[in-house]
This record gives structure tokens, C-alpha cells and sequence, in this order.
């Protein structure tokens, strides 16, 4: 069993997730409280073993090193939801969604495949299926499209089911809302994994409305169409309409509000009808994304690119996850509509910065905000913020400074003996090299002009090496002993290129005759 659960649910190779749970729910949201933390570590069997025994928390990142993934999901952190009927709607529209109890109690969803699928394709069928689902507030799996795994961009976690198999709470759910046992859970879950074929024909469930211009559509208002008005959202569902009806046709809009009323199961009092129309022939006004029933439903980023859908100075991005990795100073990565973005503090800090680098890394223009609601977007990063561990970056430095040292003695003169140190180059004195401050400054100066002398220094001393006082009959004079780093050994090639005479070089054919 072992083999196939990490058949169903790998995911990148060298880094992962825990979950430490403190035995307390937030009192809000319902979600059982804990620590998590990202380990930059290979990821085992003995990994998935320890979390079927329940000795862990497994988390495992969906995205590979190669930006594809063997599964996605919905994370449907809705705690009073009815699982019985979001798994008869899901049915009914016959999406392949396997769904799990999460550890909270709330509910995965699943999206299995049998063969590695680019991560912006899975994000993007996962959003089409959450927005006709009425789940757009809820975050995907996988988070980004690309990760840089050699800038320890390593993408997010999520806690994979049946933790402590035999007694697990985190299990696959039949269609009647019933636990499948692990026993069983690999047969079952085989009825819904995707072929490439499959995947790529997967669509939401259109019920085949012939509407024109329907595929135009905010997709908040192709759901509703679709599955009708939720509740007692109708004014609002009617004032985007309404909106809708005058984006399509300026002149002739009112006869559509009408229509559109009539099609709820329980259409507004004439009056309120009327009175809307009286506003919108004053004005216009634009889509409210944030207001229900249409928040369910929203996909601002592709509403944004239909003829019908919301204006691009109205668009929001979405922010997905916010890590620190804790190097120093620290690095952030943030991602921001399924895309990462690199960031100092200080980028983070100062809001031309931060749309900078979100213009230049992402393609995304960051509509400015005033400083008090830049100040609290960025205590809303903090809230979100993860750390990652497993990298060890006194290691990394080391290399760093190992092959400068490299460079500087390959690169820079070596003295015949001590005296030239002071001509700009450096002396091998037991298996040291030795040389003056200012040439390897002006060696580094070369491809860092900005580097400060004091940072320098604490680069050489935090690397091993020791400035010494030496007399050279007129006075004292400084010099910095490294040790000498063992250069590579690069195989030179057997390979025999010969040249191949051109028809009009009568030279090398004279040559060769």
C-alpha cells in the first residue's frame, strides 16, 4: 500500500511540510490550530511511512521540479458545510473530483492524474471547476504555476489524507458521504484518475446554453445562469445584470434587466425592478465582485480578459502564499495569481519597489494604495507568512567564498616572493595565499562596484581569514592570510576536431593533396 499512496500523492522530491497541532480550534474559522513549517529535505519513504503510522503530519508541495504534478485540489475550508450535497452537485455535473474529510473537517477535493500535467493547466481547470462550484474564495493546489528551486523557491504544502491510516479522520469519501478505508481507497480512487485525453477534455457543466455571447460573461454570472440565484442574493445578482445587460447593449438594455428577473425562481416586486433601472439610467456603475452571490463564483483573472467581464483598472490581484526564507537578510517570496515574485524587505516596505519588482518578475501593474492600506496588506502578508528551514546558508556562503578565492588567485598575478605583494599581487606562504586589502577589493569591485569596505571586511573575516601585521624595515604594513582552496579538476576531451575543407579554399585542398 505503501507504494501506490505514494504513487497517488508525490509530488517535488526535495522539500516538504509538517504540521504540528497544539489541541486548540480557532474560534472563528473552526480550523484546528498548529505550527507549520516548509523543510528543505529529500522527501522518503520512510516521510510517508511515519504519517500512514500517524507519527507526522506530512505535507507534501503538489508542483515538481519540472512545474508538473500527478494531482491537484480545492481546499475547502467551509466547516458547516453539507458534504452530502456539494458531492451530489459535483456528481450531477459529473466532475472527476474525489473528495476527502480534511483535517479540520473540512473538505478536499481532489484532482488525480495518471500522468505528469503542467501546473498551469491544473490551476487553471481547478479554478474553472471552484467557480461554477460556487468556491472561488478557497485556495488551489497547486499555488503556483513555476517554482525557481535554485532560488529556494519551493511552492506550498498541503497535509495529504489518511494521517494515522487505520484510525485516520482524513479519508477519501464515498458518494454517500460514508469513509472509504485505506484498504479499499486505491481501487477507489483509480475510478476517477485522468488520462492526458480526459484531463484536456474536462469543462464545466454549461447545460447547453445557447445564449449569445455567453462564453463573454463574468464567469460569477455564467454560473448563475447556469445554476440560478442562491438565497436572498437577487438585488444583487440583478444589479450585476444589469451592468452585464448595458456592456452588451447601451441602448436597449432595460428589456434584458426584465428578462433576467423573470428568470429567477422567485423574481423582485415590479417596483424594485423598476427603481433599479432608474439608477442605472442615470449612471453606470461597475461590477461589486466582493458582494454575494457573485464572490462565490469570481475568477477576476480571467474575467478580466472577456469582452463582458470586469475593467483591468478594477481588477484585484489575488494573493496566494507569502514565505520567508531565512537567510540573512531575509528572502520573500511571494506569490501573487499563481505567480512567484522575489522580494527584499525593503521591496516589501516601499510600495513603488514592491510594484516594481511585480511588474518586472510577474507582468502584473499593482494598483497603488494609500500608505494605511499598504500598511495593513502588509500585516495581511505577515498573518499568511511561512517559513522555510533546511537551508543552510553558512554552507552556501562558504561555497561562495571558495570559489571567489578561486577566481582571485586564477585571475590576479602570483609574486615570486613576498616583496611583490605590494605591486597588486598575491604570495603563496604555507599553503596560505597572502595579499593586501586593496587588490582583492579591486578584484571584487569588478562585478560588485557598490559593495562597501566594511562589508568586505566582515566577508573575509566570517570566511576564516586573519589580517596580519608585517615590518618592512620602513613601517608596518597589513596583509590577509586565506587559505588556499584545491582548484577543480576539469577532464580535458579526447575528442579530434578536424577542419573540414570548404569547395573554394583551394589552400587547404593543396594541403591535403
Amino acid at each position: 500500500m505503501l507504494d501506490k499512496f505514494i504513487e497517488i500523492f508525490q509530488g517535488l522530491d526535495i522539500a516538504y511540510g509538517e504540521y504540528f497541532l497544539e489541541g486548540s480550534r480557532d474560534n472563528k474559522t473552526g480550523k484546528e490550530k498548529g505550527r507549520a513549517i516548509t523543510k528543505r529535505a529529500p522527501v522518503t519513504k520512510e516521510l510517508f511511512q511515519k504519517h500512514l503510522n500517524g507519527e507526522i503530519n506530512l505535507g507534501v508541495i503538489p508542483i515538481r521540479q519540472d512545474n508538473t504534478c500527478y494531482w491537484g485540489c480545492i481546499d475547502v475550508d467551509k466547516y458547516d458545510l453539507d458534504h452530502k450535497a456539494l458531492i451530489r452537485k459535483i456528481r450531477d455535473r459529473d466532475y472527476p473530483l474525489v473528495p476527502y474529510r480534511s483535517k479540520s473537517g473540512g473538505i478536499h477535493l481532489f484532482l488525480h492524474v495518471l500522468t505528469p500535467t503542467p501546473a498551469e493547466l491544473m490551476i487553471e481547470k481547478l479554478s474553472l471547476l471552484a467557480t461554477d462550484l460556487g468556491l472561488s474564495s478557497c485556495e488551489i493546489f497547486p499555488k503556483q504555476r513555476q517554482i525557481m528551486v535554485y532560488k529556494n523557491d519551493l511552492g506550498n504544502w498541503l497535509n495529504i489524507p489518511y494521517q494515522q491510516a487505520a484510525r485516520s479522520t482524513r479519508y477519501a469519501m464515498y458518494d454517500s458521504g460514508m469513509g472509504v478505508p485505506i484498504t479499499q481507497w486505491y481501487d477507489w480512487v483509480q475510478n476517477f484518475r485522468l488520462t492526458p485525453e480526459r484531463f484536456n477534455e474536462l469543462k464545466v457543466y454549461d447545460n447547453d446554453i445557447a445564449e449569445k455571447g455567453f462564453d463573454q460573461y463574468p464567469p460569477c454570472l455564467q454560473a448563475l445562469i447556469r445554476n440560478g440565484c442562491e438565497g436572498g442574493y437577487r438585488n444583487n445578482a440583478l444589479t450585476a445584470f444589469a451592468t452585464l445587460a448595458k456592456k452588451k447593449n447601451p441602448d436597449g438594455w432595460q428589456k434584458e434587466v426584465w428578462d433576467r428577473n423573470d428568470s429567477f425562481n422567485e423574481p423582485l416586486p415590479s417596483h424594485e425592478v423598476q427603481g433599479l433601472i432608474k439608477q442605472y439610467e442615470k449612471k453606470d456603475y461597475q461590477y461589486k465582485c466582493s458582494d454575494l452571490p457573485m464572490k462565490n463564483h469570481c475568477n477576476a483573472e480571467l474575467c478580466k480578459t472577456l469582452d463582458f467581464g470586469i475593467d483591468s483598472a478594477a481588477y484585484v490581484p489575488k494573493v496566494d502564499s507569502f514565505q520567508r526564507l531565512k537567510t540573512s537578510p531575509p528572502i520573500y517570496f511571494l506569490t501573487i495569481e499563481k505567480k512567484t515574485v522575489e522580494l527584499t524587505g525593503k521591496a516589501c516596505n516601499q510600495q513603488q519597489l514592491f510594484a516594481e519588482a511585480l511588474f518586472d518578475q510577474a507582468d502584473i501593474v499593482w494598483q497603488k494604495l494609500k500608505d494605511k492600506d499598504f500598511r495593513i496588506f502588509l500585516m495581511q502578508l505577515k498573518s499568511m507568512q511561512q517559513d522555510v528551514e533546511g537551508y543552510d546558508e553558512d554552507t552556501e556562503a562558504q561555497e561562495e567564498f571558495k570559489d571567489m578565492m578561486i577566481q582571485f588567485t586564477q585571475e590576479t598575478q602570483q609574486a615570486d616572493n613576498a616583496s611583490q605583494i605590494e605591486a597588486d599581487m598575491w604570495y603563496l606562504f604555507d599553503d596560505k595565499v597572502v595579499f593586501k586589502y586593496k587588490t582583492f577589493e579591486r578584484f571584487i569591485r569588478k562585478s560588485n562596484k557598490t559593495i562597501k569596505k566594511f562589508e568586505l571586511i566582515n566577508f573575509l573575516k566570517k570566511n576564516g581569514a586573519v589580517k596580519k601585521e608585517y615590518y618592512d624595515k620602513i613601517k608596518i604594513k597589513n596583509v590577509w592570510y586565506c587559505n588556499k582552496f584545491i582548484e577543480p579538476v576539469i577532464e580535458r576531451s579526447n575528442n579530434l576536431f578536424k577542419r573540414k575543407a570548404a569547395e573554394f579554399d583551394d589552400n587547404v585542398k593543396t594541403k591535403n593533396n
